[in-house]
């Protein structure tokens, strides 16, 4: 699978014009890891050991960025798609009450996240989460986009197919807007794959399965089922797959990679760097 992908980006007000990037890629990228702490001077510079990071880039300044990409590091930007965090008030106040998911009359609350599932088919939701693409991955100059929670449309909606339906209609359009936007700039999806074989196939460029662990995953026939689905998706669609596992490394490294997956082990949690 060779995936090179030549970054354009565009952006005359805010960047003066096309930037052009070295292409990104996933071939390359053997070892990664997550944080979404803030991040300190003598964290940055120990990204360097790593191919790959996935961070929060909120926390982040342009020059941090291009700091960690001075050793040949590729950065990952988050975006919180399904999901609106509470602590995020800059977000939260451009969000209109339609932009928030209803079941029943009521907004459907995360208790672990301290969040609210949102609606990726409200035309507003979906700028105000390319304003956040463009504000905190492009003018940073951030080398991906890393969309968490798309996942919460299989949690939350398979059961309900008229909702399914409109979100996955919302989040097709979403992902157009990002290629139509942003030419070339790869997008990672974070688990769902359900959603990534009705809709986001085409349109994505990686895709993260958390929580792949060894015996979990062999001792249950539905994730072993999803690992052919995976593969299949794979080869049709040459996305590069990224697996987290937090218990049993040595045997779930062995076997993302037997499937060529790119493999990563966290056991406690993204809010940590350890040197």
């Amino acid at each position: 699978m060779r995936r090179y992908l030549l970054i354009v980006l565009c952006s005359t007000i805010i960047l003066g014009g096309c930037v052009t990037k070295t292409p990104f890629d996933f071939d390359e990228i053997e070892t990664y890891k997550i944080f979404y702490n803030v991040p300190t001077d003598e964290i940055i510079a120990d990204m360097s050991r790593y191919d790959l990071v996935i961070i929060e880039p909120i926390w982040y300044t342009t020059e941090q960025i291009e700091a960690i990409q001075s050793k040949g590091t590729k950065v990952l930007g988050y975006i919180n798609v399904m999901e609106a965090d509470t602590w995020n008030r800059a977000l939260i106040g451009q969000m209109k009450e339609d932009d928030f998911f209803y079941r029943d009359g009521e907004r459907i609350y995360f208790q672990r996240w301290d969040s609210y599932l949102t609606n990726i088919a409200s035309a507003n939701f979906r700028k105000i989460l390319i304003r956040e693409i463009q504000k905190q991955i492009i003018n940073k100059h951030i080398d991906g986009i890393f969309l968490d929670t798309v996942g919460d449309i299989d949690d939350v909606h398979l059961d309900y197919p008229t909702d399914l339906a409109e979100q996955l209609d919302g989040l097709e359009t979403f992902l157009k807007s990002i290629q139509g936007t942003y030419p070339g700039v790869p997008i990672v999806q974070n688990w769902g794959i359900e959603t990534l074989e009705r809709t986001s196939a085409p349109y994505v460029d990686g895709f993260m399965w958390e929580g792949f662990n060894y015996t979990a995953i062999t001792s249950d026939s539905w994730s072993m089922e999803k690992i052919e689905r995976l593969n299949t998706l794979r080869e049709t669609y040459d996305i590069a797959v990224l697996t987290v596992s937090d218990t049993e490394e040595s045997t779930s490294r062995n076997l993302a990679e037997a499937n060529g997956y790119i493999h990563y082990h966290e056991p406690t949690y993204y809010d940590t760097w350890d040197f």
